[in-house]
């Protein structure tokens, strides 16, 4: 090609530069390897095309050898969905399969309805698929429901092993003292235990349930050491509560300082390890969010049996049903959310105002204490012991004015306060006769205190101490007693639980229409979003739930 192109040129006596002869041996050296490459591949593309033209009974229309074999291999095939990957085509009307190209049948004998591919097939199962093929197709149909229902007993055995650890006493005890009623946050009923229970064994339960608060024991001797007194006596070993904790105690490993630990972005393994723990909104959703992904995976391996076997007319009335249930379970999820998020916020910030509110109840228990400490000046041992009933009598307070709303001291009456120091026998039985609750009873004893061991200035500053204290435990009972109405309440609950119920009968992003697309294809990421959003919603009507209560040691 170089040599007739350089013939058209116009003769030069003078040599080319030398820069130019070296790009035309450059060309003639790359063209003479790419020239069978061409001949190959202009000569593969020739032949697929015959082929096709062949397949297609175009490429010799007037050929009766060729027209004879296809029909006699097409009329082997006894079902509309065997013509898949042959030349062939389906007459609907005789029941027959025939060699077919682009227009129709390849024959001169007319067909009516005529069925030019195989998804279009009335029924897509082909009965003369070998047993290799139909095993397959089961094994691919039903692994991931069998993987699925592996995945739910393995987690309903680890949740079941985990309460078994956490809460050893929670099978022999018919009701704890107190149930929590979460419409109302408060305790209904009275302290009972069942008969094979005796009262050493509850008053041990209660102990469990109470040790930050009832393990110390309080004497006269340990408060008059003061600071002298080591820290492992006068001051709590740490916090282990629900509501006490964050991601960075929680991931502390083993004897590591909680100070130091941190979760930063990057460890979502640990994030996720303290996700799933006891006692958190999202492990405690794990069993019911699997059992609903075991529901969906289930329910699209019938609709992929459906495709594949009910004929086009009776699948599409449960594609309708389908896409309607979809339908349904989108206008759910957009009510959930608004309600849901609304909901969540508000309660959210409810809770934060409380954790504040108790905390300062604990600053006016700091105010008491100092204020009354720097007033009385004498250092007599009976001033000593007068300091020590005030100290008592402020925690009394203190212990009172949280008991009605922490679902853990409703088991104590006055005997573990007996021992552990805090209460006489004698002042037990006067808080038995208290009209209106025993906290109003220890405050007007503050109040007595105050009166007889503080003059001038400090006692008015006490008094005011008394009162924000008074305000402070008032100030939890009002945020307690904040509650939505019932009826909010119950359509939130009835909105998630009804959208968690519909949406594994109605997945999204799957075309219900398109037999084939259904029936091929498993679905597993369809069917792992829907256990992911079932989760989310559930954990996070769990921890609202649980969040009646806030400072539940079971929730």
């Amino acid at each position: 090609g170089l040599r007739r192109f350089g013939a058209l040129l116009p003769h030069r006596p003078r040599r080319l530069p030398r820069g130019m002869a070296r790009c035309r041996r450059l060309l003639s050296s790359l063209l003479a390897i790419s020239a069978p490459l061409a001949c190959a591949f202009r000569a593969d593309l020739g032949a697929r095309s015959a082929a096709s033209l062949e397949r297609n009974g175009s490429s010799a229309p007037g050929d009766p050898i060729s027209l004879a074999v296809y029909s006699e291999q097409c009329s082997k095939i006894k079902d509309c969905y065997c013509t898949k990957g042959t030349p062939c085509g389906w007459c609907e009307t005789y029941g027959e399969a025939r060699f077919s190209n682009r227009d129709g049948p390849a024959d001169a004998k007319n067909c009516p309805k005529w069925i030019t591919w195989a998804h279009d097939c009335p029924v897509l199962y082909c009965s003369t698929e070998s047993t290799e093929a139909k095993m397959w197709w089961w094994i691919n149909c039903t692994w991931f429901p069998f993987t699925c229902f592996v995945t739910w007993l393995v987690v309903y055995t680890w949740r079941a092993v985990l309460k078994a650890t956490y809460l050893p006493l929670y099978e022999v005890v018919e009701e704890s003292a107190k149930a929590v009623s979460f419409v109302t946050g408060h305790g209904v009923g009275e302290t009972r235990f069942v008969s094979q229970i005796s009262e050493d064994d509850g008053m041990c339960f209660v102990e469990r349930q109470n040790q930050d608060f009832f393990a110390p024991k309080r004497s006269f001797e340990i408060f008059r050491k003061g600071l002298q007194c080591p820290p492992s006596e006068r001051l709590p070993k740490g916090a282990t509560r629900p509501f006490e904790l964050n991601l960075s105690d929680l991931s502390a490993k083993p004897g590591e300082n909680h100070e130091k630990s941190r979760v930063g972005p990057h460890k979502i393994a640990v994030t996720l390890r303290i996700a799933v723990q006891w006692r958190t909104a999202l492990g405690a959703t794990l069993v019911s969010a699997i059992g609903l992904m075991c529901v969906c995976s289930v329910f699209l391996m019938v609709l992929r049996n459906c495709a594949r076997h009910m004929a086009q007319e009776h699948y599409s009335m449960i594609a309708l049903l389908t896409r309607e249930l979809q339908a349904i379970s989108g206008s759910l999820q957009n009510a959930v959310s608004l309600l849901l998020s609304f909901y969540a916020l508000n309660r959210i910030s409810w809770f934060w105002s409380v954790m504040s509110a108790c905390f300062k109840l604990q600053g006016r228990c700091h105010d008491l204490g100092m204020i009354c400490g720097a007033g009385a000046k004498r250092e007599t041992e009976e001033d000593w012991h007068a300091r020590y009933t005030l100290y008592r009598w402020i925690m009394l307070g203190f212990f009172f004015g949280l008991q009605p709303f922490t679902p853990r001291m409703r088991f104590a009456g006055y005997a573990p306060l007996i021992k552990c120091g805090l209460l006489e026998p004698a002042e037990a039985d006067l808080l038995q006769g208290a009209h209106r609750g025993p906290g109003t009873l220890a405050e007007s004893w503050i109040a007595n205190w105050i009166q007889y061991h503080i003059t001038d200035e400090s006692r008015q500053q006490a008094f005011n101490a008394l009162r924000e204290f008074r305000g402070a435990i008032g100030t939890i009972g009002d945020l307690i007693e904040e509650r939505a109405p019932v009826s909010f309440e119950s359509l939130l609950y009835v909105a998630v639980y009804a959208l968690c119920l519909i949406l594994p009968f109605g997945p999204s992003h799957i075309d219900y229409e398109n037999r084939q697309v259904v029936m091929q294809n498993p679905h597993n990421a369809t069917v792992i979003g829907v256990a992911i959003i079932c989760t989310f919603y559930l954990a996070l009507l769990h921890m609202l739930r649980h969040l009646q209560a806030p400072f539940d040691d079971i929730g």
